[in-house]
């Protein structure tokens, strides 16, 4: 808990009285990532191991929606394919269906890692099943096998025949459009860990600790 519980709470009706305030939904009661480190978004210089050179990452049999995955792509600095938007950094959803949902976006070259929580959907973006994600819906979930494009500007998903695109993400000015299905979600770029949020405190505390939530 906070040492100072007072301020704490008179932080968390500030944020609520904002004119830029949004209720985060349902989904807002989960803890987003406390690394600052997550946040940055680093020059993409050439630097570290390219992007087909590191394994490609899953959804790990415990993982919990409280606990945030390690990065994937940590140190690989390879300039994005072309075509690419840059949705580096953790967003999240304001307005749509998914309103509360928060994403930690990692990309190079031709690769993007997309992780909430303990879900992680990592893929090359070359049109492939086999170079594209199979895993794991939500944790818990249905399996899913998904072919994955950057296509001017737009990242697609297409799942199993390639055919038909699921899900869509492309940059409109400084937010994120997320067409998931029928469902058209805006996110917004976050600059820094919310430890006002009390999940989110709560899991880093739980770090510093040693212990997990």
């Amino acid at each position: 808990m906070a040492s100072n519980p007072l301020a704490f709470l008179l932080g968390r009706l500030r944020r609520r009285m904002s004119p830029d305030y949004v209720d985060p939904g349902p989904l807002g009661d989960l803890a987003r990532p406390h690394d600052p480190a997550d946040y940055e978004i680093p020059e993409l210089d050439g630097s570290g191991p390219k992007a087909a050179d590191i394994p490609l990452d899953h959804t790990k049999p415990d993982a919990s929606w409280n606990v945030w995955a390690p990065r994937t792509l940590d140190g690989c600095r390879e300039p994005l394919a072309g075509g690419a938007p840059d949705l580096r950094g953790v967003w999240e959803c304001y307005e749509g269906r998914m309103k509360g949902h928060v994403e930690r976006v990692e990309q190079a070259g031709n690769r993007i890692t997309i992780t909430t929580g303990g879900l992680v959907h990592d893929m090359f973006c070359d049109g492939t099943i086999e170079n594209g994600q199979e895993d794991v819906a939500g944790i818990g979930g249905r399996r899913i096998v998904v072919a994955a494009t950057y296509e001017d500007g737009v990242h697609k998903l297409r799942p199993f025949d390639k055919k038909v695109v699921a899900v869509t993400r492309r940059l409109d000015g400084h937010e994120m459009v997320w067409r998931y299905g029928v469902t058209k979600n805006r996110l917004r770029r976050l600059g820094a860990p919310p430890l006002d949020h009390p999940a989110t405190r709560a899991a880093a505390e739980a770090e510093a600790q040693g212990d997990t939530i």
